[in-house]
């Protein structure tokens, strides 16, 4: 509830701003062409911004605080009093990394699935904006849209997702993994992009997991960060010409490489799980 009712009060402040403004009244779709100018982008951006910090952070962080009055309870109720030991941040940065492969394969089954042409058709106008929004001219484009597509998503996502929907759900179901995977199934539902549902979930899996054994929300955070920075750097490489590999088209991933990219994540979450068991990480419980 808090997050439409905030969501609301966003799209009526950029209304006032772009009103304001005098900007086309087409900007308020937030539907941006592969090829727009880069007026229209910035102010998609603009947008897409103000959207995420109402919807999100600010939603999430309201929640929160209802329950909890005092900054350091609330704080502690999401563990996020204090950073995490940086080898567990970097090990967490690595478990998605290596998923990459498997969750490219997930994404080609995904889009073997049928698919009402509704869906279809919303999901042709997303992947449009998406594009626009990574048509990057100089660096000051792409420094927004680490801000806009990394950095907000990871902590207003997050925070939502992992602070507050999955230690509800752990809270009520016995099982942390059923948990987990509810949580993230929520997670991967809400961005209503349906021909990346199940890598989304999968993504989100992980993440919740690295928030349940971390029990430290900047963990996921991190995590979360690298994964989509890596996607809006690789793109601004490749519009430099300085790299070949092109994200916007489909990459296809052989299952062998999908089952060794499976490999690799569950021997990190070994090695995550059996470190911190032992105390090789200094985990700071926030609770405490």
């Amino acid at each position: 509830m808090a997050s439409v009712l905030l969501a609301m009060v966003g799209a009526g402040v950029f209304q006032l701003i772009a009103l304001s403004l005098g900007w086309d009244a087409s900007v308020m779709t937030g539907m941006l062409a592969p090829d727009a100018p880069i007026a229209e982008r910035w102010q998609v951006r603009l947008m897409l911004a103000i959207g995420h910090l109402s919807t999100f952070i600010l939603a999430g962080w309201v929640v929160v605080r209802f329950f909890y009055p005092p900054n350091s309870r609330a704080l502690a109720y999401l563990r996020a009093t204090r950073l995490p030991d940086i080898r567990l941040v970097v090990s967490g940065i690595l478990l998605m990394l290596a998923a990459i492969p498997l969750v490219l394969f997930l994404y080609n089954l995904n889009q073997a699935l049928p698919l009402s042409e509704v869906f279809r058709s919303l999901e042709e106008q997303t992947n449009d904006t998406i594009k626009g929004l990574l048509q990057m001219d100089n660096g000051l484009e792409l420094l927004a849209n680490l801000m806009l597509i990394a950095l907000l998503p990871a902590i207003g996502e997050e925070l939502v997702f992992r602070g507050v929907v999955q230690q509800q759900l752990q809270r009520s179901i016995a099982s942390p993994w059923l948990a987990i995977v509810l949580a993230s199934a929520i997670f991967s539902f809400i961005h209503f992009q349906f021909e990346g549902f199940l890598p989304r979930m999968l993504l989100g899996i992980l993440l919740g997991w690295l928030y349940w054994r971390s029990q430290n929300l900047w963990v996921p955070v991190a995590a979360h960060f690298v994964n989509n920075a890596a996607q809006v750097v690789g793109q601004y490489l490749y519009s430099r010409e300085i790299s070949t590999l092109d994200l916007e088209q489909d990459i296809e991933v052989p299952w062998p490489a999908a089952a060794g990219s499976l490999f690799l994540v569950l021997g990190i979450m070994y090695l995550i799980h059996t470190r911190i068991h032992h105390s090789s990480f200094i985990i700071h419980h926030s609770e405490k």
